[in-house]
């Protein structure tokens, strides 16, 4: 693991303090964000008394609070996230289903809420505000296509249409028990009261493909509405409640989106299920550790949108490595291999190099695994407890690697908004080495990643020294 020291102590130099910042642009593209599943992530005694249980393995936290994601700020900070999504925080303490189903958030009974069992009011307020003193965005799940047991009408007395309702998914997923246009009104209050109330930066939309009715897509409504109030605040000079970012999750491929979310403008950002699968594998099988094709899946995953078969190259497909829903990034590798940590430090420095909004997932920075997870199915699995500090000198190395390529990502936008070339070359022993520049024509800023399966040295033009490339460790390098 020496290699890996000598890499890091190179790559952190002016990047890795914990005080550094850098400006935020208001370009969802540069958004860092990382998730954290909130009753499994972090607890602080001081808080609400969280929840008892959990769908999620049996022997994983299900008591995380609010406050306790208060304590975990720096800790996010530190690894170049800009930032922060929670799982629903909203109240679902009487929601049908049992407390196995309400803990998890994803169905309320009040959108209007904060669940006593998370936090109050005042600690969600303490929790943005914090998190906008770091520079760190706050973005809320929203749960529009489905509920648990919601009566009361908005503060603005609109009512839900809470009829049992068909997506235009059809039969097999698109079932929900929100029905527009009847829930239009309230669902557009739901989206722009934490907005305005708290100065929260988006939302995350869950199932986003219930929003899409009788042949309509309810995403263009519901994101004018929030796009309307945060043009409003932008022009009083508000700083934070302005960007308004709205990713919807949606498991199809790029095709399947282009027709739902993304059609007739709907939603300009979703989860990139494809781009995850070629880099870290299947979301709910485990057999295969992604890049089946070699490099040539990073060309994929960093070429333009409509390269990959997405609408257009102005929507913004977020891509990430793993999630609350699968298993984790570890979970694809063989703890024997001895490029172990390596691979998943591969992993994170192609996803720091993507153009676009980006999501880490709470542990993965550590090379958290699902191995000892009991009593859990494959759709929760990797809802284990989460932890701020090292377990080992292992979980260090990848800890710190994955700090200093999201702070060279936030440090240089031709990582988050920059044109890619590509270049495959050869080294000595016939090793494919594959060479990536990208461009930001805004700034002129330019950089070089290189990737390698094996220890090389490589001559660029850019540099008058060669670049010493350690295995499955990606050399990125500033130009200009």
């Amino acid at each position: 693991m020496k290699r890996i020291r000598k890499f890091l102590l190179s790559l952190c130099a002016g990047l890795c303090g914990t005080a550094q910042m850098f400006a935020l642009t208001g370009d969802p593209r540069e958004l860092t964000i990382y998730q954290v599943m909130v009753a499994s992530f972090q607890n602080d005694s001081t808080g609400a008394p969280g929840y008892t249980a959990m769908w999620g393995p049996d022997n994983a936290m299900k008591n995380g609070n609010l406050r306790g994601i208060i304590n975990s700020l720096d800790h996010i900070k530190d690894l170049g996230a800009n930032a922060l999504w929670m799982t629903p925080i909203f109240d679902s303490s009487t929601a049908f289903g049992g407390e196995k189903l309400q803990s998890t958030g994803y169905f309320t009974n009040n959108f209007f809420k904060v669940d006593p069992h998370f936090g109050t009011e005042e600690d969600l307020k303490e929790l943005v505000d914090e998190a906008h003193k770091r520079g760190i965005y706050v973005i809320l799940d929203g749960v529009f296509g489905h509920h648990g047991g919601v009566t009361e009408a908005s503060p603005s007395g609109y009512k839900l249409d809470v009829t049992e309702v068909y997506s235009d998914r059809g039969e097999r997923d698109g079932k929900g028990n929100i029905a527009y246009p009847g829930s239009l009104d309230y669902i557009k209050e739901v989206a722009t009261y934490w907005i305005d109330k708290f100065g929260v930066d988006g939302w995350r939309l869950d199932q986003a493909y219930q929003a899409t009715q009788g042949g309509h897509n309810y995403w263009n409504e519901i994101r004018g509405e929030v796009e309307k109030l945060t043009s409003e605040r932008k022009a009083k000079g508000e700083q934070w409640g302005t960007l308004g970012y709205m990713v919807g999750e949606d498991w199809g491929t790029a095709d399947v989106i282009n027709k739902g979310v993304y059609r007739d403008g709907g939603l300009l950002s979703a989860f990139d299920f494809d781009g995850k699968e070629l880099i870290s594998g299947p979301m709910q099988d485990t057999t295969k550790e992604g890049l089946e094709n070699g490099w040539t899946d990073v060309i994929t995953v960093l070429s333009k949108p409509t390269a990959r078969g997405y609408l257009n190259d102005e929507v913004m497909p977020n891509l990430f490595l793993s999630n609350h829903d699968g298993y984790r990034l570890a979970d694809h590798f063989n703890p024997n291999d001895p490029y172990y940590y390596e691979k998943m430090m591969a992993r994170h420095a192609i996803m720091a190099a993507y153009s676009g909004p980006i999501t880490l997932y709470y542990g993965d920075e550590f090379g958290d695994d699902c191995r000892d997870a009991v009593g859990a199915q494959k759709d929760n699995i990797a809802r284990t407890t989460g932890h701020l500090d090292p377990r080992s000198y292992q979980e260090n190395q990848l800890r710190s690697y994955v700090a200093a390529v999201m702070k060279f990502r936030a440090a240089n936008p031709a990582m988050w908004r920059g044109d890619s070339e590509f270049e495959t070359i050869k080294d000595s022993k016939g090793n494919e080495i594959l060479i990536v520049r990208k461009t930001d024509k805004e700034s002129g800023n330019k950089v070089v990643i290189v990737f390698s399966e094996n220890d090389a040295e490589v001559n660029l033009p850019e540099f008058k020294q060669p670049l010493q490339v350690k295995a499955w460790i990606p050399e990125l390098s500033r130009i200009s």
